[in-house]
C-alpha cells in the first residue's frame, strides 16, 4: 500500500505539471487546400522602361527579400536533412528492490528524457535515486536504450535496458556499475502513457541483485532541433502553414549556490548533531508550460560543511509573477520533491520536499539573477533546514505546438543556439582513498556545452564511478573551455572546471574540486566528433590529486530562439 500511495502521489503531482506539447498534427488536404488562379499574359514588355527607385521608399526592402530567399533555401535544406519536430518522452518511474539485508527494501524513483531515434527505437539519459527505505543519498546516472511496438488498440510493448554508475547511502553497490533491463506493457491515454514494468536491477560488482515490478508514467512531447548552420529562418519559412499553431515558451538553465543552516534536531547517520552550515553547488533547468507556470528539475551537491558526498535530485512546479511592466522583476514561488542524502546526512529513505520563493531581476533578455530562500525537509529522516540561494540563469526560448506561450509573427527570425553533448568515460589513476591508500578508478557520465563563439564555451559535467572499488563516488562541475581552429579535422581544446565530488571512500575532503584538462578532438562529420584528453582532479582540502584520461563522443546540435 505504501508503494501504491507513493506512486499515486508522485504521478498526480507530475500530471499537474502539464503536458509539454500536444501530438504533432498530420498535414492533410483539408487543412491545406489547393487554390487555383488564372494568370493572364501581359502583352506589354516591362523591360522597355526601367525606373530605378527603392520599393515603397524602403531602403531595406531588397535586403529583406534576399534574407527571405536565403531562409527559404536553408529551410529546404533543413527539411531534406531532418524532420522539423523531434518526438521525445519524459519518463517517471518507481519500484522497490530487495537489498542484501533480510527484510530491507529500497524504493527507487527515476527521471528520464528520451529521443525517438525512429518510430520504434529510443534512447536517452536516466537518473535514479532512493526515496524510501534506509539508503538516502543513493543515486545513479546513465543511459537507456529501448524498443517500442504498438500491439493492439492503445496498448504498447516496451523493452529496453539501462547502463549507469553510482551508489551511496552505505549500500552494497560494489564498484558502482548498475544494469537494469525492463519489459513493459503501456497504455496510451493520448497525453500520457501508463506502464506496468518487470525490471531487474543488478550491480555486478556488488551484492544488490533484485527483480521488481515498476510503475511508469511517460509524457510524450515534441521539440525542435537545428543544425549549427541553420540560422536566420523566418517563422513562415521554417514552419510553413503550421507557424500559426506554434507559440514561444521561456526556459532557462541556471548555476546555483545555496547555504543550508540545519535546524535543531538535524542529525548525521551516526546520531551526532548536524550543526555546521552546508554550502551546495548545482544546476537547474526550468521550462515554462505557459506564460507563468513552469516546471523545474535540479541537481546539486555539497561543497562545504564536512558532508562531502551529499547530493540532491529534485523536480517541481512553480509560478512566475511579474512585478514590473517591463518584466525585469518577478517573484517565483515553487514546490519540489525528490531524493537527497549522502555525506552522513540523515535523510532516512531519501525522500525530501522543499518550498521556496525566488526574486528575479533580468539584466538582459538572456541573463537573469535570481535570489531565493526556502525550507527543505526529509520526512523519514532527521534533516530540516532553511536556506538562502543565489542563481545565475541563462534565459532561452523554445517552441511548442500549442498556443499557451507567447504568440509568434510570420516574419520573426529563428536564431540558432549552439550546443554540444558529450557522453564521457574517464580514468582516474592512483586516486587517493581515505586511510592513505591509492587505486585506479573508472567513471561514466555526460557533459553539456553552450557555445558562446567559435572558440570558447561554458560546460556542465557530471560523472559517477563504476569501477575501482569506489561505488557511490559522484561529482558535478561547471567551467569554461576553449577550442583551437580546425586543422585537417583536428582541434585542440582546454578546460578549467570547479565543482563538488565525494563518496565511495575517495578522499575529496570538503568536496570542493578543481579539474583542468587539455586534449584533442577529431571531426567525424559536421555533427559528430571523437575527443580524448588528459588532466588532473585536485581536492581543495582532501588528499585527492590524481591524473585523469578522458574519452568522449561529441554530438553537435542547435536549439531555436
Amino acid at each position: 500500500m505504501r508503494f501504491v500511495f507513493y506512486f499515486f502521489i508522485i504521478a498526480q503531482f507530475l500530471n499537474f505539471l502539464g503536458v509539454f506539447a500536444e501530438k504533432v498534427k498530420e498535414d492533410s488536404s483539408e487543412f491545406n487546400p489547393i487554390k487555383w488562379e488564372e494568370i493572364r499574359k501581359k502583352k506589354e514588355n516591362p523591360l522597355k522602361k526601367i525606373i530605378w527607385k527603392t520599393y515603397k521608399d524602403d531602403k531595406n526592402y531588397f535586403e529583406k527579400t534576399n534574407l527571405k530567399n536565403k531562409s527559404k533555401k536553408n529551410f529546404n535544406k533543413a527539411q531534406k536533412d531532418s524532420s522539423t519536430w523531434r518526438n521525445r518522452t519524459l519518463r517517471f518511474s518507481f519500484e522497490e528492490i530487495d537489498m542484501p539485508d533480510v527484510g530491507e527494501q529500497m524504493g527507487l524513483y527515476s527521471l528520464g528524457a528520451y529521443d525517438k531515434l525512429n518510430p520504434w527505437f529510443y534512447g536517452g539519459i536516466t537518473l535514479y535515486g532512493a526515496a524510501t527505505g534506509q539508503r538516502g543519498g543513493f543515486f545513479t546516472g546513465g543511459y537507456t536504450l529501448g524498443l517500442e511496438r504498438q500491439l493492439f488498440n492503445n496498448f504498447i510493448f516496451d523493452a529496453g535496458g539501462y547502463v549507469g554508475a553510482g551508489g551511496g547511502g552505505a549500500a552494497a553497490q560494489g564498484g558502482g556499475l548498475m544494469l537494469r533491463p525492463h519489459f513493459a506493457l503501456k497504455y496510451d491515454f493520448g497525453l500520457s502513457q501508463f506502464g506496468l514494468n518487470y525490471t531487474y536491477v543488478d550491480f555486478p560488482n556488488g551484492n544488490i541483485s533484485s527483480d521488481a515490478i515498476a510503475l511508469s508514467l511517460d509524457i510524450p512531447f515534441s521539440s525542435l532541433i537545428l543544425k549549427w548552420e541553420d540560422d536566420g529562418l523566418t517563422m513562415d519559412d521554417y514552419f510553413g502553414v503550421d507557424w500559426s499553431n506554434v507559440s514561444r515558451h521561456r526556459s532557462h538553465i541556471a548555476a546555483r549556490i545555496r547555504n543550508y543552516s540545519p535546524a535543531n534536531g538535524s542529525k548525521t547517520t551516526s546520531g551526532g548533531s548536524l550543526n555546521n552550515s552546508l554550502g551546495l553547488f548545482g544546476v537547474e533547468y526550468s521550462y515554462f508550460i505557459d506564460n507563468n507556470w513552469f516546471t523545474t528539475f535540479e541537481t546539486s551537491g555539497a561543497l562545504s560543511g564536512g558532508v562531502g558526498g551529499y547530493a540532491e535530485l529534485l523536480a517541481g512546479i512553480g509560478y512566475r509573477l511579474p512585478l514590473t511592466n517591463d518584466d525585469k522583476m518577478a517573484i517565483l514561488p515553487a514546490l519540489s520533491i525528490g531524493g537527497a542524502g549522502g555525506g552522513s546526512v540523515e535523510t532516512g529513505g531519501g525522500f525530501v520536499a522543499r518550498a521556496n520563493l525566488g526574486l528575479e531581476y533580468r539584466f538582459s533578455p538572456d541573463l537573469s539573477l535570481i535570489m531565493d530562500g526556502g525550507y527543505l525537509t526529509a520526512p523519514d529522516g532527521k534533516f530540516d533546514t532553511p536556506y538562502l540561494g543565489l542563481n545565475l540563469a541563462y534565459v532561452m526560448e523554445t517552441f511548442a505546438q500549442d498556443l499557451k506561450g507567447a504568440p509568434l509573427l510570420e516574419t520573426d527570425l529563428i536564431k540558432t543556439i549552439k550546443w554540444r553533448f558529450r557522453p564521457a568515460h574517464q580514468w582516474y589513476f592512483d586516486a587517493q582513498r581515505k586511510g592513505g591508500s591509492s587505486r585506479d578508478m573508472q567513471l561514466l557520465g555526460g557533459k553539456i556545452d553552450l557555445m558562446l563563439g567559435d572558440w570558447w564555451y561554458l560546460t556542465g559535467q557530471g560523472l559517477s564511478a563504476y569501477g575501482g572499488g569506489a561505488g557511490g563516488y559522484s561529482e558535478g562541475h561547471w567551467g569554461v573551455g576553449i577550442l583551437s581552429p580546425s586543422w585537417k579535422n583536428l582541434k585542440f581544446y582546454g578546460e578549467m572546471l570547479i565543482g563538488a565530488g565525494g563518496g565511495g571512500g575517495v578522499d575529496s575532503g570538503s568536496a570542493l574540486l578543481f579539474k583542468p584538462s587539455v586534449g584533442l578532438e577529431y571531426n567525424l562529420n559536421k555533427d559528430l566528433s571523437l575527443q580524448t584528453g588528459i588532466g588532473k582532479v585536485i581536492s581543495k582540502e582532501g588528499s585527492l590529486d590524481a591524473n585523469t584520461f578522458d574519452a568522449s563522443l561529441v554530438w553537435r546540435f542547435g536549439t531555436p530562439k
